[in-house]
């Protein structure tokens, strides 16, 4: 269920979505099937969707966890705003770590991934 390197359309914005991701440090996984591709940040539990909308492609994911309705929150950013997509995941993402792991292993996170990079 992974794209190929001639993948339909939310395959190769997915796939820009998850390198706009990982270079800023945040390890991805990419599917994609009938039409359809989600970027799957396993580490907080997220999945960002990509799909077609009203009338462009999009990306969709939960702000939160589950309501206690059993309703979940979503938000949409249009495929065309890729670095706004990019930056509000990474906020939703650092949010979510630090609630899952601590504020400590954020910042030990970030250090590893800058040394990695070579910007550390």
């Amino acid at each position: 269920m992974s794209a190929s390197a001639q993948g339909s359309p939310a395959g190769c914005l997915a796939w820009e979505l998850a390198k706009g991701l990982r270079s800023r440090g945040i390890a991805t996984q990419v599917f994609e099937s009938h039409g359809v591709a989600l970027v799957g940040i396993w580490s907080v539990g997220l999945t960002v969707w990509c799909e077609w909308g009203r009338d462009a492609w999009r990306f969709r994911w939960s702000l939160s966890e589950e309501s206690g309705t059993g309703r979940w929150d979503y938000t949409v950013c249009p495929c065309s705003a890729m670095a706004t997509a990019v930056r509000r995941i990474e906020d939703l993402y650092q949010e979510r770590y630090r609630r899952m792991y601590g504020a400590a292993a954020l910042r030990a996170h970030h250090q590893a991934q800058a040394g990695e990079d070579g910007r550390g």
